[in-house]
C-alpha cells in the first residue's frame, strides 16, 4: 500500500513542518527578546544559527524550502523590503547544505560552516540594505555585526547543533 518513496516524503514532509514551526518560535524569541539584549556587536541571529544547522544536518534542498519559508515570515514581521531576509536565507540554506554530508564526519565542520553563513548572512543583509537605499549601518558598523555575528555563532554552535540535529533524526525515524 504506502512505498517506500511516499514513506520517505511524508517524513520529509513532517521534518520541514516542525522545522518551520520551531524557527516562527525562534523568530519570536528574536524580535521580542534577544534584539532587546544590548550585547557587544550586535545581538546574535538565532533564526540563522538554527537554519544553517538544520540544512548543515538535511542538506540543501531543505535548507533552500525552511530558508525561503522561514525569510518570509521574518520578512513579514519586519520594517525593511520583503524578500531580503527571504533570499538570504534561501543563499544560506543552500549554500550550508552543500556541507551536508561531510558535517559528521569532523566536529569543528558544524563550527566552521555555521560561523561562516552567520557572518555571510550579516554581510549579506547589511549589502541588501544599502543597495536597497536603507543606510542605517556604516561599513565600519557593518564589519563589526560581521565579526559579532561568526563569534557568536562559534558560541551557539555547540548547543545548537546537537539539538536540531536530534530532533530533526528523531522525526525521520532514525534512533542513531
Amino acid at each position: 500500500m504506502w512505498d517506500a518513496g511516499t514513506r520517505e516524503a511524508e517524513v520529509r514532509g513532517r521534518s520541514v513542518a516542525m522545522a518551520i514551526v520551531t524557527m516562527v518560535v525562534a523568530i519570536v524569541l528574536q524580535l521580542s527578546v534577544v534584539a532587546a539584549l544590548d550585547l557587544p556587536l550586535g545581538p546574535p541571529d538565532i533564526v540563522l544559527i538554527m537554519l544553517a544547522c538544520a540544512a548543515l544536518v538535511e542538506g540543501r534542498l531543505f535548507g533552500v524550502i525552511v530558508g525561503f519559508v522561514v525569510g518570509l515570515v521574518a520578512d513579514l514581521l519586519s520594517t525593511h523590503v520583503l524578500g531580503q531576509t527571504t533570499m538570504i536565507f534561501c543563499l544560506v540554506g543552500y549554500g550550508v547544505g552543500l556541507a551536508s554530508d561531510e558535517a559528521e564526519r569532523t566536529a569543528y565542520l558544524p563550527l566552521v560552516v555555521v560561523a561562516a553563513a552567520s557572518a555571510l548572512g550579516t554581510a549579506g543583509h547589511a549589502a541588501m540594505a544599502a543597495i536597497l537605499g536603507d543606510v542605517s549601518l556604516t561599513g565600519t558598523q557593518a564589519l563589526l555585526r560581521t565579526v559579532g555575528a561568526a563569534l557568536y555563532a562559534l558560541v551557539l554552535t555547540p548547543l545548537v547543533f546537537p539539538l536540531v540535529g536530534v530532533g530533526l533524526r528523531r522525526l525521520r525515524g532514525d534512533r542513531s
